[in-house]
């Protein structure tokens, strides 16, 4: 039977095995990748590469994982190895496809018993990871929850439930809590009814939530009946004092940019000549560096039109960059594409291609693993500030920050065109930022608790400020270590602040865990999985996260 989530499509696969492209051992411990079943595979975010070549795998370590891995010892880093092949191993069905040449068996045909009795080790190992949970979650003095919207490969639209929490030592945890399909209508009150019911299956204590983290959606936020409210109404039931904050997480800020842009006439010409080129498996030279970009980023994603991938500035960026090539070829095909060859329409591109390279660089900073609220607060006002300045720059046709649009740019009002695209995107990013306005003071007493003025704290917490801003050792201690660190080498004398610190540490900071499983769920809900039980499939996402 085929591993779960290694299928890639045979529809535009190129003749890779006639160009000699080797896996080899060593991009294992240099690149955190294997081979599993003739397909990379990166150990760390289980992301797939359709082609053996390391310089697609070393660019996706370099941008994704140098920053952490990069500072292991050679011990340390054989001993991570073993460590992330081993979960792979029990993520993969029990497989022993990565376990290395002398254990691998040859593929067979499973039966409906031989699939179960495979599916088996998933629910043991999970089964421990629930109970594991379940004590981790009592242990909680406060939590958050993020809620995300998904789709699997069925179609089927599931809630994804993400749980973070903090333990009296002030240690933070994130996990994937639940995924609960959503069928028929989505409204806030049936949203509502499916959180209480994950949460309530693992006796999770309301009065102890302190925020939701959501992606925004009427049916999410609605003053009246959304999730939210109702949220707040059973948070302030348990707990009379609860102050339950929600903010609009911007989870795809690529989705958000298509939402916002409306630029379609730009993006369908784009995704469907890239899916007919690949689609005839071309491997044309002038076509390469675009077909890497594609296959090293999206692997057996690539056929959709999903903006999710399409947004990703690179992609965009190696189009443009090709675009003579391109428009030759579709024409000699008889497929010809006026627009290829439009000045307005290629000003557009560059645009876009500008615009998403900045919004990846974003999504890039917004996955940083154990980040803070504080930290994603500080990221959004950076980026809306940007905005704020390109808005400035265009209105007096200032390219700088827009390179790909100089380089095409023939009239000094080509930058005005362009104005309401930024405003839009800064609506909406002000939206969001509105959320964590309204809660600025709490976040700026937790980030930097030496500089408030104590006229601006909460009367409760008052004496303590006062006592903390005194004290020259603690603020020798914070100076060296910063936040969050520092919290923890808060004692007794200061319980309501560790309180407080306890809460906004608990928020979500940032969206690794929610990009985590996309990743997960791009490997692994494949047509084999997609037969599992739900039970078995809630197994499988909770191992993988």
């Amino acid at each position: 039977r085929p591993l779960p989530g290694l299928e890639l499509s045979n529809v535009g696969k190129r003749k890779i095995d006639q160009e000699g492209r080797v896996f080899q051992e060593k991009w294992e411990r240099a690149y955190f990748f294997v081979e599993v079943q003739s397909v990379p595979t990166c150990l760390i975010c289980k992301q797939s590469m359709s082609v053996s070549k390391e310089y697609n795998l070393r660019r996706h370590y370099q941008t994704n994982h140098s920053k952490h891995y990069d500072q292991y010892t050679e011990k340390t880093r054989d001993q991570k190895l073993h460590e992330l092949k081993k979960g792979l191993q029990k993520y993969l069905l029990g497989s022993p496809e990565v376990a290395g040449p002398e254990q691998k068996q040859a593929p067979t045909h499973a039966s409906p018993k031989e699939t179960a009795a495979a599916a088996q080790p998933v629910e043991d190992v999970a089964g421990n990871l629930w109970e594991k949970l379940r004590e981790k979650i009592k242990s909680f003095v406060a939590y958050s929850i993020a809620i995300d919207e998904i789709t699997d490969i069925n179609n089927t639209p599931q809630l994804a439930i993400f749980i973070r929490g903090v333990d009296q030592h002030l240690d933070a945890s994130e996990e994937l809590l639940d995924t609960v399909p959503v069928a028929g209508t989505r409204s806030g009150h049936e949203m509502f009814l499916r959180v209480e019911k994950s949460l309530k299956r693992f006796n999770i204590d309301w009065s102890k939530l302190v925020s939701v983290a959501s992606t925004g959606t009427p049916a999410m936020v609605d003053g009246n009946d959304g999730l939210v409210t109702k949220l707040k109404s059973r948070a302030a039931a348990a707990c009379r004092d609860s102050d339950l904050k929600s903010v609009r997480c911007i989870i795809h800020p690529e989705s958000l940019c298509a939402q916002k842009l409306k630029m379609e006439h730009v993006m369908s010409v784009v995704v469907n000549s890239v899916n007919w080129i690949c689609s005839r498996g071309l491997n044309r030279g002038e076509f390469t560096t675009l077909l890497y970009e594609l296959d090293s980023q999206y692997g057996s994603l690539l056929y959709c039109t999903d903006i999710k991938w399409l947004s990703r500035g690179l992609v965009l960026k190696r189009f443009f960059e090709s675009l003579e090539e391109i428009a030759a070829f579709m024409a000699s095909r008889g497929k010809p594409l006026p627009q290829l060859s439009s000045p307005d329409w290629i000003r557009d591109l560059a645009f876009l291609v500008d615009l998403t390279m900045h919004l990846n660089t974003l999504n890039i900073a917004l996955q940083g693993h154990s980040q803070v609220v504080t930290q994603m607060y500080d990221l959004l006002r950076a980026f809306l500030a940007k905005l704020c300045l390109w808005e400035t720059h265009l209105a007096r046709n200032n390219l700088a920050h827009f390179p790909t649009l100089k380089s095409v740019s023939r009239n000094e009002s080509d930058g005005l065109n362009y104005i309401p695209k930024i405003v839009e995107l800064k609506t909406e990013f002000q939206k969001r930022l509105s959320d964590f306005k309204v809660h600025e003071r709490e976040l700026t007493l937790f980030s930097a608790p030496f500089s408030v003025t104590v006229e601006s704290v909460r009367e409760a917490l008052q004496m303590e400020v006062i006592d903390l801003q005194c004290n020259t050792a603690l603020k020798t201690k914070y100076d060296k270590v910063g936040v969050p660190e520092f919290c923890k080498y808060l004692r007794g004398s200061y319980p309501r602040y560790r309180v407080h610190c306890a809460k906004i540490l608990s928020m979500f900071g940032s969206t690794y865990i929610c990009e985590q499983l996309f990743s997960i769920m791009k490997l692994s809900r494949t047509k084999f999985c997609s037969r599992l039980q739900d039970s078995r499939w809630d197994s499988v996402l909770h191992i993988a996260t």
